[in-house]
């Protein structure tokens, strides 16, 4: 009796592995990450516009408004993304991932036109959709509630210390010689490996969850996410609002998107360093020294206050544009825009987290997240674009952009109002469900 009392007994659980240990991985991984993702979007946006963009301005500024478009109206399949991420295994979704998002990258180094680089760009959007979901599932498992803010704040501040570098040698190194892009898009993508065996490595060590789930026909696989994400919008009203207040916010980022390579390009002649030490670097360097800072203000005033104080910041940012007459009115321009991304980055990962109220919801949640801003890219660059085209000036959109961002603002910090006391640990409605149909079918065999 006392043996199979013994081999009955359950085996203790692995002894989870030392912060340090997995903050370290977690770090080494971000670094290499930075490496290719810091450069990628805008050097693409600058090789159309100084490369392979065409001679006829408007046509130009078209094409333009289709690359920076092509990434957030891609997050639009970020919910198809976890559906996957539910279905395979961690490691076979981050195979699919480099496949689908790095892999084309690296195919940048052998284009020759611009709709070969365009093709590449529009694939490689495709899979940045895939990580929003991947990304939400580890930061939950690996620290807790407690210190997530600060680890990620620290995360952050290392991505962005690295992005600083990359972003500094790559500029001066396109301005030394225009085809550096080449070789940089091959050896980042290869490097990005190493980057993605370190992630499986760390899940591994923390025991996250990786059991896929069972198979089912694909035609309910595929309206599954599509189901959820509508039952989750209608029946969690407080995530509702949260992502109206984000919507209103994405209008204003994605209007400034579309106009700032053109603005700099066009009416201040800026070129691959001047744009990228003016732009990114002075943006980032802001965000880096803020970011810590935001991190210690979101464990203790939560992300919905900490997304409003960053909107109200970046209402600056669009008319510190419009006001620019040279280099260093685009630098101040991207200070504010670096203050009130330091505080976004914190509010956009890690309010979903908590709203979602459970690890299981976290990267349903995340991915319905990410999805809102693929519909904010479809709509808003072409509003920008079309309103310059429209009325021949930066005013009128500008202008707009700087009233989205303070409405935002106000509807954050409303929303902080009807969370409970604290608002760190909220348990969604049942009927909001990570699953309504298999919520549906767990109730009828209860019964």
């Amino acid at each position: 009796m006392p043996e199979r009392a013994a081999a009955a007994a359950p085996l203790p659980l692995p002894a989870r592995p030392n912060r340090r240990l997995v903050l370290g991985g977690h770090v080494a991984f971000t670094l290499i990450n930075t490496v290719l993702f810091s450069n990628a979007v805008w050097l693409v946006t600058l090789l159309v516009r100084l490369h392979f963009g065409s001679a006829d301005a408007v046509t130009k500024d078209w094409q333009t408004t289709l690359v920076t478009a092509a990434v957030p109206t891609c997050f639009l399949l970020s919910i198809f993304w976890h559906e996957l991420l539910r279905r395979v295994t961690l490691r076979t979704y981050l195979a699919v991932f480099w496949l689908v998002a790095v892999l084309p990258l690296g195919c940048i180094a052998f284009v020759h036109s611009y709709e070969q680089l365009l093709l590449c760009h529009l694939v490689a959007t495709v899979g940045f959709a895939g990580w929003a979901p991947v990304n939400g599932k580890l930061l939950k498992s690996f620290y807790a509630d407690a210190v997530r803010g600060r680890m990620y704040a620290i995360l952050n501040v290392v991505a962005l210390g690295g992005g600083i570098a990359a972003v500094y040698v790559v500029g001066r190194w396109m301005e030394a010689s225009p085809e550096a892009f080449r070789p940089y898009f091959v050896g980042s993508a290869l490097l990005q490996v190493v980057g993605l065996a370190i992630l499986v490595r760390l899940a591994r060590l923390t025991g996250t969850p990786d059991e896929p789930a069972p198979a089912e026909p694909w035609r309910a696989a595929a309206l599954r996410p599509l189901r959820n994400m509508h039952a989750i919008l209608r029946t969690d009203r407080r995530f509702r609002r949260y992502e109206i207040a984000f919507m209103n916010y994405g209008a204003a980022f994605m209007i400034c998107e579309a106009l700032l390579p053109v603005l700099t390009t066009t009416r201040l002649g800026m070129r691959y360093e001047e744009y990228a030490h003016m732009t990114q670097v002075a943006a980032k360097v802001v965000t880096l020294a803020l970011t810590l800072p935001m991190g210690w203000l979101l464990d203790r005033i939560g992300p919905m206050r900490t997304s409003a104080v960053a909107f109200a910041g970046l209402g600056a940012y669009p008319l510190l544009l419009l006001a620019a007459t040279g280099p260093w009115g685009i630098a101040a321009a991207s200070g504010a825009f670096g203050f009130g991304m330091a505080g976004v980055a914190m509010g956009w990962m890690l309010g979903p987290v908590i709203l979602a109220g459970s690890a299981e919801r976290v990267p349903q949640y995340v991915a319905i997240h990410a999805t809102m801003v693929g519909i904010r890219g479809v709509v808003f660059q072409g509003v920008g674009m079309g309103l310059y085209q429209l009325t021949g000036s930066f005013t009128w959109p500008f202008l707009a952009a700087a009233a989205a961002f303070a409405w935002a603002a106000v509807q954050m910090w409303q929303l902080h109002q009807d969370l409970p006391a604290g608002g760190r640990h909220i348990a969604p409605p049942e009927s909001a469900s990570a699953d309504p149909v298999l919520a549906t079918e767990g109730a009828a065999e209860n019964r």
